[in-house]
């Protein structure tokens, strides 16, 4: 598995441990989830589009 480093602003950063530890999980894991999930719903909105400028 690949490994990112990123830099993050101090509220979102509390954000994201507040709603890991109320979830049981970790901050990465749940920056993980949110990030895939965030790139899936982006390449459906460009597939989407792709189909319809084809039309």
């Amino acid at each position: 598995m690949k490994q990112y480093k990123i830099l993050m602003d101090s509220t979102a950063a509390k954000f994201y441990e507040t709603l890991a530890r109320r979830t049981g999980t970790t901050p990465e894991k749940l920056m993980a989830s949110t990030l895939f999930k965030f790139a899936g719903e982006i390449s459906l909105s460009a597939i989407l589009e792709n189909i319809s400028g084809e039309s």
